[in-house]
């Protein structure tokens, strides 16, 4: 039997709080997928990665929220259920708190990219005009 350093069981449970965040985790389901008890995996998770499981994976939520608020212009209430948070009141304290300001401020001080860069239009039309093709003219030799 091969031994598994104890870290090794943490890093199933950070990987799953990682990709599903957005769904309704709770420190139960991290500890059972590193296959140790409650109790024993929050100590040992708090002791390895420096934080509790559920601050971080509040942290990965928040991380997720700032960057749909950068770049989508949904509400912040769907933005705070889109990331698994159930009450926005408490999305709101918990995002002020990490980011110094609220998520409405937050998206006013990151407008959308499309603001800051200014295309001609000339290059828009270039873009946006449609690409037809001829009769056999992006195939090679004709087959005879």
């Amino acid at each position: 039997m091969t031994f598994v350093p104890p870290a090794r069981h943490l890093l199933r449970a950070k990987d799953l709080a990682d990709a599903r965040y957005f769904e309704p985790l709770s420190v139960d389901d991290l500890a059972a997928a590193a296959g140790l008890s409650r109790a024993h995996f929050s100590r040992e998770f708090r002791r390895t990665f420096g934080e509790p499981p559920h601050a971080y994976l509040l942290t990965r939520r928040l991380e997720r929220a700032a960057a749909l608020l950068r770049s989508t212009d949904r509400t912040v209430a769907d933005v705070c259920l889109s990331v698994g948070l159930q009450s926005v009141g408490s999305f709101t304290t918990s995002f002020t708190r990490t980011y110094g300001m609220s998520p409405t401020a937050y998206r006013a001080e990151h407008p959308p990219a499309s603001r800051l860069a200014l295309v001609p239009a000339c290059i828009v039309r270039l873009h946006a005009r449609p690409q037809r093709s001829t009769f056999r003219e992006d195939s090679g030799p004709a087959a005879g």
